[in-house]
């Protein structure tokens, strides 16, 4: 079949160069649309619902929104997983995760079906559950920080919300642009309670007076709640329509409304009607003051660079219109990095194509051997890139990686065949009856394929258990393997294909060919001479390939778990703050502008930006007290001392807690993608304080069982809490309900929304709220009156017992239910036998109803993905083995070249420890994409030896002779990728370089060994177990019997 595919290839050598030089154009044209990350898009399938509910206490949110929302309307949505809920004061996000392959879009068709009874299934306490866009998994792109010395932090929220973020949101790509910092404008009816209690006036009065006065009201029981339609009226000749123009356009013409049934008081004879904004749930400082910031977020796939400029042709476009307002677009950036990292990429690139360039002059003598060289490395890498395109991946660290994997057998297919040809070609030239260029081209590939289909084979065997592993580290390192795939792929089609073709066009010209290149021709006899000398003592040789084979036996412990990446050197670097909790939006105002303003100090920092607490359908779900830096480092700076000043500086703070990463480190760390070591033993059920007993008792029964170790609660965070409970008996006597209680107070300190405002293509609240000096502190609240049926007022010290109490700061859900943790660890036993006992020990366990426990998590699908990867690393072996037997055809000399194979890589395992890395999955890539090369060359060189042998015995000569043609094209092989690899450590530490290093790091030292694995070990193994060879399989005919 491969003759077939040659002599076809040949036949039609026009028509396919022509069609490989259209895709080479065509291809190199469309990646110029692929989309560029930093990162795959690895998140699982999932729909995320929030639900705003401003001034609900975390339990409450929880009662009244979250449960409801899972019991009633989400479980059992169709291909439902598992749901995941965080409820946090005035905030509800729910998390549904789908199984595996779900398409995310019919999952949110389902989940928009549920929501839709949303409105009759949920207490009217809240905004309506929201479900956010589909997000990438790094969907933060771009940070614009907002900030003005004319106009007010209100003024800039009104220009930001109805103009500056739906412009931006219209760019493609965007999927949603959170205002942090964003004071909402609102008409605030600020009653003050002694005032009302003077004029003799009821808090209902002024809310039904507010609501009344505007056209439309939220609340059912106004009659602006029905405001009608204008009309129109019908003329003789045409028709007229009706507008009512609203006289309320500010605060002082809404406190000239006159109060429903009093004769001549107004609104501002018992209120401060005044312009303001709703209570805050997040901030954002900006220049060190409070000022408002844009997060903007890309949807799945979306090509991270194309956005970004988009995105800042947008701001420029909009710019004049705002002179009044500074935009500061550089506080996050993420393609920054990008186009910084295709720079230097780009850079190392062309040092190596011109590196390869002269090295294939060097060795091959022959500018046309070149052409071809360079035509199949080109064609090979823009056709993986281009499958890559069409599958809708995009380009970035991953895919980058597994290409740089797939390089060496790239550059080795393209020296293979190149070598081949050259040699022959010059060979014919000295023959008595020299044969044509085509049967001396179609020979000579001939001669390799069979070998190269084997090797081929063997290469995308070698990748099949990283598509058994799970979780985020399954996700990143599948992407990287896919890609080297392809590139495989791609380079063996390039050789049946593309090759045959190219070099049957450029060596037609009758034997252009005339000799070897003196370097060749200089190194293949110092190596024959060498290696004759060294199979004089083979004992030697095997010494050598045991001791390579036991330094990788001993350093299998030394494989981390997780499988974590090198950190990114991102100019950006993201400061997590978390105060204490219950800390207010002032005092996180003062603590993040210093801390904002001593970054600034330190040199290399060019600009800081935060943010705090959360912004509506933003990406956070926090508390008030949590806080998110961004600092920008300078690119012509020491980025590692800068980084170390600013970890040095955060660590100095007491009081709060901070964490110095990069965005990429924290998505990576989000809690659908971690693993951990730890093991998590979960306690679900109802009551925080019957969880928090259970958990302390199973704590206490589990470190009692051997192999377990530092066994812990988790306990959830707790804040202080206003908790007001109505005394019934003390209520009845004033004919005061609870509900009563309630709705009074949560006029009074959380406000009521009583209207909108239409002006001008903005919709703004109109409020009815308590002035701020009466709602500042606890006796506020015992102080408050309410009124009662018979007209009077009674303090509602009086009627309820007002105190302080420790409430969850958030409450977390996982199946519909509550649940707390028992972390714990295990040592000296083996974690399967310590979970076996630990679920018998649950068995018998006497848990109150509707509790229980389970041992979760990264445990059992870490066991999971352990038992699947040794199956297939099982069969993978036993597919090796007997691919490389079909293609030495010889048992023996199989055994021990796949017993001696982990020789060749030892090199990289100890080149991985000297440099201080990790031994890790990128490690083991640049062992594989030396493997690969290996074992295609030492199937060649055995086939060749083989060759060499049906003309004779097996002798020292013989095998010389055969590793002596196999010599020069390895070495090719070997400088050419040492190149490659060399110049990634040189510039190991730009952007751009950070995933690459480790793998060239292992890779450079798998060319060492791998090199005397190849020219020494495998000579001395051929020359001990390769005189046995099974013959090749042959079709015979015989006369068909006649039983005539």
């Amino acid at each position: 079949m491969m003759r077939g595919i040659i002599n076809s290839s040949i036949s039609f050598r026009f028509l396919v160069v022509i069609i490989a030089a259209v895709l080479l154009v065509f291809g190199i044209n469309q990646m110029a649309n692929m989309p560029v990350d930093m990162m795959p898009e690895i998140s699982p399938p999932y729909v995320e619902i929030q639900t705003e509910a401003l001034g609900l206490s975390a339990k409450e949110v929880e009662q009244m929104i979250t449960m409801p929302m899972e019991q009633d309307l989400l479980a059992g949505v169709a291909w439902l997983d598992v749901i995941r809920s965080e409820s946090v004061p005035g905030l509800s996000s729910v998390l549904i995760y789908f199984e595996p392959g779900t398409d995310l879009f019919q999952a949110r068709q389902m989940v928009a079906e549920r929501l839709s009874q949303a409105a009759v299934g949920l207490p009217h306490v809240s905004k309506p559950p929201t479900m956010i866009q589909p997000l990438s998994t790094a969907s933060r792109f771009m940070i614009v920080g907002l900030s003005s010395s004319e106009l007010s932090l209100i003024q800039m929220s009104v220009l930001a919300r109805w103009t500056i973020a739906p412009r931006l949101m219209g760019v493609p790509g965007v999927a949603h642009v959170s205002v942090w910092g964003n004071r909402d404008r609102q008409l605030q009816v600020q009653v003050d309670p002694d005032r009302l209690r003077a004029r003799n006036v009821t808090l209902e009065q002024v809310v039904e007076t507010t609501g009344n006065a505007l056209w439309v009201s939220s609340l059912s029981y106004l009659e602006a709640s029905t405001p009608g339609t204008g009309g129109f009226i019908d003329t003789p000749n045409q028709r007229l329509s009706i507008w009512h123009v609203l006289p309320i356009t500010s605060a002082e013409e809404l406190a000239q409304v006159p109060i429903e049934g009093t004769k001549s008081l107004l609104l501002s004879d018992i209120a401060d009607v005044v312009e303001d904004h709703q209570p805050l749930i997040g901030d954002a400082v900006v220049n060190d003051n409070p000022n408002l910031m844009l997060v903007v977020e890309k949807l799945p796939g979306t090509n991270t660079l194309q956005v970004t400029r988009d995105v800042e042709r947008a701001l420029d476009l909009i710019r004049p219109g705002f002179t009044a307002i500074d935009f500061d677009a550089s506080i996050f950036r993420p393609a920054t990095f990008i186009e910084m990292a295709i720079a230097n990429l780009t850079q190392t690139l062309v040092i190596a194509a011109i590196l390869i360039l002269v090295l294939l002059g060097l060795f091959l003598y022959s500018w046309r051997a070149v052409l071809v060289g360079l035509a199949s490395i080109a064609f090979s890498m823009v056709a993986a890139l281009y499958v890559l395109y069409l599958r809708g991946e995009t380009l970035n660290a991953m895919v980058l990686a597994g290409l740089v994997v797939a390089l060496g057998v790239i550059i080795d297919e393209a020296v293979v065949e190149s070598d081949i040809i050259v040699r022959r070609l010059i060979q014919n030239r000295h023959m008595e009856e020299p044969l044509s260029t085509v049967e001396v081209v179609r020979e000579s590939l001939a001669e390799v394929h069979g070998s190269t289909i084997f090797s081929t084979l063997i290469m995308l065997l070698l990748v099949v258990p990283i598509f058994f592993i799970r979780g985020v580290t399954g996700s990143l390192y599948q992407a990287t393997a896919v890609s080297y795939l392809l590139a495989v792929l791609a380079a063996l089609v390039t050789g049946l294909i593309v090759i045959p073709a190219f070099s049957l066009i450029f060596f037609a010209n009758n034997q252009p060919v005339k000799r070897f290149s003196p370097i060749s021709v200089w190194f293949t006899n110092s190596y024959s001479r060498f290696v004759l000398r060294s199979l004089s003592k083979p004992n030697a040789i095997f010494a050598i390939a045991i001791i390579l084979v036991l330094v990788v036996a001993v350093s299998v412990p030394l494989f981390g778990y997780p499988q974590e990446l090198p950190t990114m050197r991102e100019p950006y670097v993201q400061v997590s703050l978390e105060a204490a909790p219950g800390t207010s939006h002032q005092a996180m105002d003062r603590i993040v502008s210093l801390v904002s303003s001593d970054l600034r100090s330190i040199p290399g920092v060019l600009n800081v930006g935060a943010h705090v607490g959360r912004a509506v359908f933003g990406d956070q779900v926090v508390g008030i007290n949590s806080a998110q830096l961004w600092v920008q480092i300078a690119s012509d700076g020491n980025y590692t001392s800068t980084v170390g000043a600013i970890e040095d500086l955060t660590s100095g703070y007491t009081g709060v807690k901070m964490d110095v990463h990069t965005y990429t480190d924290q998505v990576l760390n989000q809690p659908h993608f971690t693993t951990s070591e730890t093991m998590t033993l979960r306690v679900f059920g109802e009551e925080q304080d019957v969880l928090r007993s259970e958990a302390e008792k199973l704590q206490s029964l589990i470190a009692s069982i051997e192999g377990v170790s530092d066994a812990q609660v988790i306990y959830p965070a707790v804040e202080p809490t206003i908790e007001i409970e109505v005394n019934l008996p003390v209520a009845q006597k004033y004919g005061i309900k609870p509900g009563d209680v309630r709705r009074t107070a949560a006029s009074l300190f959380s406000g009521i929304q009583v209207g909108s405002l239409f002006e001008e293509q903005k919709i703004f609240d109109v409020v009815v709220w308590s002035t701020p000096e009466t709602r500042d502190s606890i006796s506020d609240i015992r102080n408050l009156m309410i009124d009662t049926p018979s007209g009077g007022q009674v303090r509602l010290g009086e009627l309820a017992d007002v105190r302080m109490v420790a409430s969850p700061t958030v409450i977390k859900r996982e199946a519909v239910s509550p649940y707390m943790d028992v972390y714990f660890t295990v040592a000296a036993r083996d974690a399967q036998a310590v979970v076996t006992e630990i679920n018998a020990t649950l068995q018998n366990y006497l848990f109150p109803l509707e509790y229980h426990a389970e041992v979760m998590g990264d445990y059992s699908s870490r066991l999971l993905s352990q038992q699947q990867l040794l199956i297939s690393g099982l069969v993978v072996l036993i597919g090796i083995f007997l691919l490389v037997q079909a293609a030495t055809r010889n048992w023996r000399l199989a055994i021990a070249l796949l017993l001696s194979l982990p020789a060749a890589v030892s090199g990289g395992i100890l080149a991985t420890v000297i440099s201080g890395k990790q031994i890790s999955l990128l490690s083991m890539f640049g062992m594989l994409a030396i493997v690969g090369i290996c074992l295609r060359s030492v199937i060649l060189l055995i086939n060749r030896c083989q060759a060499l042998a049906k003309k004779g015995e097996i002798t020292t000569e013989l095998v010389v002779l055969g590793s002596s043609e196999r010599f020069t094209p390895w070495l090719m092989t070997l400088l050419m990728t040492a190149s490659v690899f060399m110049l990634i450590i040189i510039f190991g530490n730009a952007p751009g370089h950070e995933i690459l290093l480790p793998i060239a790091v292992s890779a450079v030292g798998s060319l060492v060994t791998t090199t005397l694995y190849i020219l020494l070990i495998v000579p001395a193994l051929y020359l001990r177990f390769g005189t046995y060879q099974e013959s090749e399989l042959e079709l015979t005919q015989e006369p068909v019997p006649n039983y005539g």
